[in-house]
């Protein structure tokens, strides 16, 4: 027994050395991936843009004793705001076509997929991905499914589980150095999860020795000064996703001899990461894409200097003074340099011991260059003024000329917009991934947005009208499928588009309708630009006034059956009528010509012949 024991005993030993070991090796494996990712930060300058973004650039000028700061012109988030708006405006729609897997199916996944895409909110997720995107580089989304559970053993019971789809920082996902397209050639992947060191210890029982520390959202100031800390210690951890070994483990900061919880197996039904990488900017032979702040920045900031210029030009330039020595006291000058409204200023001697320099007025180069530097920024950011809702230069101050300059920016445009569909098609197939591999059980969704008519059919009677909702079991669903994205479905419809669209529409009415009936191909096509469009009070009464216009036809066409009918009865009966006239006269020639004798002849002979059967006499 005692041998047993010690056998026991000795596994256990070699087990905890080897966990430690391996708990080590990723410790090490992180902390080396943080100390690039942070000197990457530094260099690129996405810490910079972030602080751009909130106005913050740190620029000033050197008066004699101070530093006073330039105005900002905010071009970073005026930049970052309006991509939001031009790029992903609306919920997409999400189509699926069967690729092994059954039609029927494929309505199935449309209907669950934008229901999904709806409830888990992901246009809130998505704009932190396109400000990290525009501002850093890139952008991070991950997608799972998570379960928590009561009991052990036969009592295990399923307590609570859900899908969730939900943008990650940037900073807190890491991979292996030696990478260079995240995720698609990483071998490892690791999210830093923070949590309440009171929250960790009751969950994980290998977190009782765990000391905590301070939250990476707080400084080291704050942390000092505050005298409840354990309010504010928290626990860092770090869940790795293990490419090679398809495991995924959990280990926390501070605890170097052991993991969280057992290493779990990547689910089977994911063959990728679940971090999904959004960017607009790749740079060759870098894993880490290209702000989109970054090759304007240096426009932005000389636009800035010759700004603060031309304002302190204005403000304290055109004050300049050649003043004797002791004529005023350094106090006096502070006040005189600084330009304090109402300051008394106070000096001794007289006039003649001052003189005010003459700097004239401002040099008109000063606009020159600031809109040449606005040229030089809008060729390269290819975002123009009026995007922002501000005012665009021109040679001309043409209309032509602006529709120019509309046009060259729509291709940059165009190909930011099909990266943000690119990426929401990943979402909804790492969606459906996690779907169908943790639906056991016969569940319902409700439809939401704008289904097309023949999804609905292919739903057939799982499909309830009165509430929306549409069931479906696991079978219902399985087999593999093609997911996309509606082209555009993520773009605004303002006033101006809406106008535009509904202009077209109506000049094509107004020719198809002047050649007679509509073509069945162009009345197709206004309804499914009014569909596309989103303008659902003019879908609405279209369709109506095509329904109006086809009973009108078909009762038209009845009328002018009937009409037709009589015509040609009517028709009949005069020929009729002239056929008969025209053998009585014809009779009454015969027998004139005859005469009484010919006439007897005629009736004699008749009477002599033979009857046929069934003729009568």
């Amino acid at each position: 027994m005692d041998e047993i024991m010690a056998k026991l005993y000795d596994k256990e030993v070699k087990y905890q050395k080897e966990e430690s070991k391996q708990v080590s090796l990723w410790q090490d494996r992180i902390s080396v991936a943080k100390k690039e990712q942070e000197r990457w930060a530094e260099q690129s300058g996405a810490k910079r843009f972030i602080q751009e973004y909130k106005g913050n650039y740190g620029i000033v000028f050197q008066t004699r004793n101070s530093k006073v700061p330039i105005p900002p012109i905010n071009d970073v988030f005026a930049y970052v705001q309006s991509d939001i708006a031009s790029t992903y405006n609306r919920d997409p729609y999400i189509t699926v076509n069967a690729k092994a897997g059954s039609v029927r199916g494929a309505a199935f996944w449309e209907v669950i997929l934008n229901y999904y895409w709806r409830v888990l909110k992901n246009k809130e997720e998505l704009e932190y991905e396109i400000i990290d995107k525009d501002l850093v580089g890139f952008g991070w989304h991950k997608v799972g499914y998570t379960a928590s559970s009561v009991g052990v053993g036969d009592s295990l019971k399923i307590e609570d589980e859900s899908i969730y789809s939900s943008y990650v920082s940037w900073k807190d996902v890491l991979w292996n150095v030696g990478s260079k397209r995240p995720p698609v050639d990483c071998q490892w992947m690791a999210q830093r999860i923070v949590l309440p060191l009171s929250e960790v210890k009751k969950r994980y029982k290998n977190a009782k020795s765990l000391e905590g520390t301070q939250s990476p959202d707080v400084t080291d100031d704050t942390y000092k000064k505050s005298t409840q800390k354990d309010d504010i210690k928290v626990a860092i951890l770090w869940e790795i996703w293990d490419a090679q070994k398809k495991e995924i483990c959990l280990i926390a900061e501070g605890l170097k001899d052991r993991f969280l919880e057992p290493k779990k197996p990547w689910p089977p039904y994911l063959k990728e990461f679940p971090f999904l990488m959004y960017w607009d900017f790749v740079v060759p032979e870098s894993p880490y894409p290209m702000s989109s702040i970054a090759p304007w920045e240096p426009q932005i900031l000389e636009k800035m200097i010759l700004m603060g210029s031309a304002i302190n030009h204005a403000k304290r330039w055109n004050r300049q003074a050649f003043v004797k020595n002791g004529t005023i006291d350094d106090n006096s000058l502070d006040k005189y340099e600084r330009g304090d409204d109402g300051a008394i200023i106070t000096y001794n001697g007289d006039s003649a011991d001052i003189k005010f320099a003459d700097f004239g007025q401002l040099p008109t180069d000063f606009y020159l260059l600031m809109d040449r530097i606005d040229a030089q920024a809008r060729s390269i950011n290819g975002q123009p003024e009026f995007n922002r809702g501000g005012a665009t230069k021109t040679q001309t101050r043409t209309v032509g000329e602006l529709n120019l300059i509309a046009a060259g920016a729509k291709g940059r445009e165009d190909r930011k917009i099909d990266r943000l569909e690119t990426h929401c098609e990943n979402i909804a197939r790492h969606l459906m991934f996690n779907l169908q591999g943790n639906f056991d059980l016969e569940s319902s969704v409700k439809i939401t947005g704008d289904t097309p008519e023949e999804v609905i059919q292919a739903l057939g009677q799982n499909y309830d009208p009165v509430t929306g909702m549409v069931t479906f079991s696991p079978e219902d669903i399985k087999g593999e499928y093609d997911v996309d994205i509606k082209a555009g479905s993520t773009l605004p419809m303002d006033k101006q588009n809406r106008m535009r669209v509904l202009e077209t529409i109506l000049q094509t009415v107004a020719q198809a309708t002047q050649q007679g009936p509509m073509d069945p191909f162009m009345n197709a096509l206004i309804q499914q630009l009014l569909l596309d469009y989103d303008i659902k009070g003019l879908q609405e009464a279209y369709e109506i006034s095509v329904a109006q216009f086809q009973k009108q036809q078909e009762e038209q066409a009845g009328q002018q059956s009937i009409e037709d009918q009589k015509v040609g009865a009517e028709a009949a009966k005069r020929m009729a009528q002239a056929k008969q006239i025209t053998v009585d006269t014809a009779i009454q020639e015969q027998e004139a010509a005859l005469g009484p004798v010919g006439r007897a002849q005629v009736e004699k002979y008749v009477k002599t012949q033979p009857k046929k059967p069934g003729e009568k006499k």
